[in-house]
């Protein structure tokens, strides 16, 4: 029972955490791309499976005192967990974000000296994965704006869309290129240093409610300092098994609550 435990345990890690997801990871190809959308389900069946399983194995092995514990453990730990899955996943569209700015700046500027757009486009994938799967469309003859626009629909890629934009009126229009696509870079990069001063402005009410979950931890010494035993009591019976879980619940939604309300305000427009 405990080897299923902790096996089902580190399986549920994998599937929740995931492999590394570089930036060329997201140009797979559209089947691959749906079973990622898929994944979280599996992810969630797994976090599910692997919860009960440790609930009930801590239940049969130690009693239901530590069938309690075991689920206060698993829920602080699934929000930690998810707390670092978005931590990730920001990070990683912020990264996105500036390389696709990155690379219309490239494309300008190739375009600036001389080249043909298409030509810049493949010089420019060479050195920006977010641009691969629109010069392997354009290099089998498809249209570069609609693969652009597809491509904007991937988590940090919304600034394709402009690209494509810029790219529609310059090859419809004959309007200079290069002075497009740097319109569109600095207007990228404004957008990103404005996420950056929210994000260093929404950096201490997610430190204060971090903070403010680990204060009943806090109350637990307090009560130790005062003559009291709170684990003991926390441990001891039915009160305190339900104050227990209900208290690390409590917790973990104040925690992801704030860190949502963040990323909304956070959210690029």
């Amino acid at each position: 029972m405990i080897g299923l435990t902790l096996l089902c345990s580190a399986a549920a890690a994998w599937l929740w955490i995931g492999p590394a997801d570089p930036v060329r990871g997201r140009l797979d190809q559209s089947a691959s791309r749906r079973r990622r959308r898929a994944r979280p389900w599996l992810r969630w069946a797994a976090l599910g499976f692997a919860g009960l399983t440790v609930v009930v194995g801590a239940a049969l092995i130690a009693g239901p005192a530590a069938a309690a514990v075991a689920f206060a453990v698993l829920i602080a730990l699934g929000a930690a967990g998810r707390l670092f899955a978005l931590g990730r996943r920001t990070r990683r569209e912020h990264a996105i974000r500036a390389e696709v700015a990155q690379a219309c700046s490239v494309i300008a500027n190739q375009v600036r000296v001389g080249r043909i757009p298409a030509e810049a486009l493949t010089l420019a994938a060479a050195d920006a994965p977010v641009l691969a799967v629109t010069a392997r469309v354009h290099r089998n003859g498809g249209d570069v704006v609609a693969a652009l626009l597809e491509e904007a629909q991937q988590p940090g890629c919304a600034g394709l869309r402009d690209l494509a934009r810029a790219w529609q009126v310059g090859t419809r229009t004959g309007a200079p290129m290069a002075e497009l696509l740097d319109q569109v870079a600095h207007a990228l990069r404004s957008d990103q240093s404005v996420e950056r001063t929210v994000a260093a402005e929404l950096a201490g009410p997610r430190a204060t409610g971090r903070v403010m979950a680990a204060l009943p931890l806090c109350g637990i010494g307090l009560g130790y300092l005062l003559g009291g035993d709170p684990l003991g009591f926390l441990v001891g019976g039915p009160f305190g098994w339900a104050c227990l879980v209900l208290g690390a619940i409590l917790a973990a939604c104040g925690v992801l609550w704030i860190e949502w309300l963040a990323r909304q305000v956070g959210r690029p427009m």
